[in-house]
This record gives C-alpha cells, sequence and structure tokens, in this order.
C-alpha cells in the first residue's frame, strides 16, 4: 500500500531514552495498584504526543501509508521483547479486547468444554458466559487453592480437570486478583502434547516477569501493554501460532478486509487498521521498552529483579503488620502479589471495599481490596513499578495497624 517510509517514532526522543523515568503520580499520593492500569512515563507521552501531531497534520498519509510502517516498528519491537516472530503479532487495544477477539474466532459446538480456573478476569468471565450461552459450549473451573498453594497443585488441578470433550485450556499467565503467578511452561507442555489448544492470558505479564513465547509455545497469548511496559493506555496484543491465522478476524471489520494484498497477509492488514482510531498508544510501544528497560545498569532484567523484590520485601511489612504469614511462595509472586486481609468485604462509597476507601481517603494510599469469590473473602493487592520505594509499603502497614484494630 505505502511505500513512504515515516521516520521511526523513537528516534524522536533518541535523546531521552535514557533519562530518569518520570511518572506522574500525583503528589502525595502512595500509588500500590500499577497492576490495574499501569502509569505511562513522560518520555512516552512526548513520543505519542509527537505521533498524534503527525496524524492530524495529514490523516489521509497517516492512515493509508504510515500506520503500516509505525505498527511493524511496534511489532518488532513487541517480538524481540518477547521472543516472537513479530508477523505473528497482532496489536489490539487492551487484554480484554484481545481475549474477546480469541474466543468469538474459536469453531465451538454444544458439549465442547472450555477449561479455565477460578482465578480467571471477571471480563474473562462475563464473556465466557455469553459464549456459554451462543454456543452450548460448556465452562469447565479448575479450583486452584489460595494462599496455600504450591506450583504443583496448580499443574495437577489444571491437567486433572481435563476431559475428552476439551476444546480449550483458557488460563491467566498471571492472575489478576490474586496475582499469582502460574507455572504454565509445565501446563503448555502438557497440554500442547496431548493435542489441546491453550489460550495464555498475560495481560499482566510483558514488564512484570520475563516472557518468552517461543518456548512457550501456547496457540494464542494475549496481552496489556500499559500494565508493566508503561505504554499508554489502550494497548496490547494478540499472538497467534502461524497455523491459526487464516482466517482469524478482529472483532470488528474495517472497510480494507476485503482489499487482499500479495505483499502482506490479512492477518496483519486487518488488525493494523480496523477504522479510525487512535492508534498511537501501541505504535510508541518501542519507546516505552527502551526507555523503562535503560532505567537500571542491568537493563530489563534488573528491573524485574528490583520490583520483584520490592514487592516481596513490603509483603512482608504488611503481613507482619496485620498479623499473618506469607504463604503464597515466592516462585509464584511476580511484581504484585495478593495478602489475605482479616475479615470480609464491606463495600465502600467509592471502592469495591470500606478498607480501600479509607486507605484513599484518610492516608492518601491507592491499593486495591476486593473478594476472590469461592476462594477468600477479603484479599489487597499491592504492586510494585519504578516509582516504588519500601517507605510507600512502611507507610501502608503503618496504616493498616490503625484501620484493622
Amino acid at each position: 500500500m505505502g511505500s513512504t517510509r515515516p521516520d521511526p517514532i523513537i528516534n524522536f526522543v533518541k535523546h531521552r531514552i535514557t533519562e530518569p523515568a518520570r511518572f506522574p503520580v500525583r503528589e502525595g499520593l502512595i500509588q500500590l495498584n500499577n497492576g490495574s492500569y499501569g502509569c505511562c512515563p513522560e518520555v512516552v507521552g512526548a513520543a505519542q504526543t509527537e505521533l498524534r501531531r503527525r496524524l492530524e497534520a495529514d490523516p489521509v498519509h497517516f492512515f493509508k501509508n504510515d500506520l503500516e510502517f509505525y505498527s511493524d516498528d511496534a511489532r518488532e519491537a513487541i517480538g524481540k521483547f518477547i521472543n516472537a516472530p513479530a508477523q505473528d503479532l497482532a496489536l489490539i487495544a487492551n487484554g480484554t479486547v484481545a481475549v474477546s477477539t480469541v474466543l468469538r474466532n474459536l469453531d465451538l459446538q454444544a458439549g465442547d468444554e472450555i477449561l479455565i480456573t477460578a482465578h480467571e478476569y471477571m471480563a474473562t468471565m462475563n464473556e465466557l458466559d455469553q459464549l456459554s450461552k451462543d454456543t452450548g459450549a460448556v465452562i469447565v473451573k479448575a479450583p486452584i487453592p489460595f494462599p496455600a498453594v504450591d506450583p504443583d497443585q496448580v499443574v495437577d488441578s489444571i491437567l486433572g480437570s481435563v476431559t475428552s470433550k476439551t476444546k480449550l485450556v483458557l488460563i491467566s499467565h498471571i492472575c489478576s486478583a490474586s496475582a499469582l503467578v502460574l507455572p504454565v511452561e509445565r501446563i503448555v507442555y502438557e497440554l500442547r502434547s496431548k493435542g489441546i489448544d491453550v489460550f495464555l492470558d498475560g495481560a499482566h505479564t510483558p514488564g512484570q516477569i520475563p516472557l518468552d513465547i517461543e518456548a512457550l509455545n501456547p496457540t494464542w497469548y494475549a496481552a496489556s501493554c500499559h500494565k508493566w511496559l508503561a505504554t499508554p493506555k489502550g494497548t496490547g496484543f494478540i499472538y497467534a501460532s502461524k497455523d491459526r491465522q487464516v482466517g482469524f478476524k478482529p472483532l470488528a471489520l474495517s472497510c480494507r478486509v476485503h482489499e487482499l494484498r500479495d505483499d502482506r497477509v490479512p492477518f496483519l492488514c486487518d488488525f493494523d487498521y480496523m477504522g479510525t482510531n487512535d492508534y498511537t498508544g501501541n505504535l510508541v510501544v518501542p519507546v516505552a521498552i527502551g526507555h523503562m528497560g535503560s532505567q537500571l545498569p542491568g537493563g530489563w532484567d534488573a528491573l524485574y529483579k528490583r520490583n520483584h523484590d520490592l514487592v516481596v520485601e513490603g509483603a512482608k511489612l504488611i503481613c507482619d503488620a496485620i498479623g499473618i504469614t506469607q504463604e503464597v511462595p515466592e516462585s509464584m509472586i511476580g511484581t504484585m502479589v495478593g495478602i489475605p486481609i482479616p475479615g470480609e468485604v464491606k463495600a465502600g462509597k467509592i471502592y469495591d471495599d470500606a478498607l480501600w476507601d479509607a486507605l484513599y481517603t484518610e492516608h492518601n494510599i491507592q491499593v486495591p481490596v476486593w473478594a476472590l469469590p469461592g476462594i477468600h473473602p477479603r484479599v489487597m493487592r499491592v504492586s510494585a513499578q519504578l516509582y516504588n520505594t519500601i517507605e510507600d509499603f512502611e507507610k501502608l502497614a503503618f496504616s493498616l495497624r490503625s484501620l484493622l484494630v
């Protein structure tokens, strides 16, 4: 389609890539909930602003020529970061849309079973409920205990729930509400060796723990980038194995879907352009990966370790403050962790729980508290990102001593 390559957006901020990341967290707020929506540093925001300027300067040329090149740059950066072929990645608005897209591309018959765990994200549960009504597919839940759990229990529960009717196994790489990191390497290997398709929901994975798609070998992998990669909101991707890309379509079909090309497969064309939209968030992924990866001398590996060690230490402070023992094994903790809180959830006026309200309104601490239905009555999920320090966790622990008396 296009022949004039625009200047890669990372070149616009290359002189700023290694400068210290500045996050626009409100002054005085202790933000311990990076896991919900993330936080985009200034350098990445500046790159997006420039891309928006380029778009508005000539929207026709941007959408008909430039968008493909920028999308290829983004896929190339993501592919190198997660060890996946760039041509097997489709850019998408977020993890929720990604999950819905994969599920709506399945060929399901009445009685087919989709195996999940009881820790799946509520948006996924809602989508599955609708899919079950539409197709007659049956949703099967493998139980996973919390907080006293170990990787072997998870593997045994999931594999033990597989039947001859299992059409798909859909599990979170990192569970949203409980924050458990599941042993997906073992699970995927066992399931794929049995010929069962595996769809991993990695909404929390990129930027929180190392990710190697080639080694994992899932059928599909869906992820958000706005959380731990620190991209703008509305960013994510779908990995689809090569044998599942033909006929794989986005939820919305644009005016170009019928225009088949010799130089570009529909899998890329259809997802690159889904109508007039602001695609700039995904297009600055190369900037976010470069910027966040330059913050510590050891690059991304050092950032993973720094945030992991911080949340483990912070969780211990919190557990000591409320008089419990941390039962989640460290091998199942990334850079956020779920902590059981005494009592049951009592709805707040602002958030899910009155304790969440009180921490925010009285102590200026943003940290979620919610119920895990059928798993645990009350859980606090704490996150650690580059802008956090151990003092943030100390203040939370101190506040909990007074609020939980």
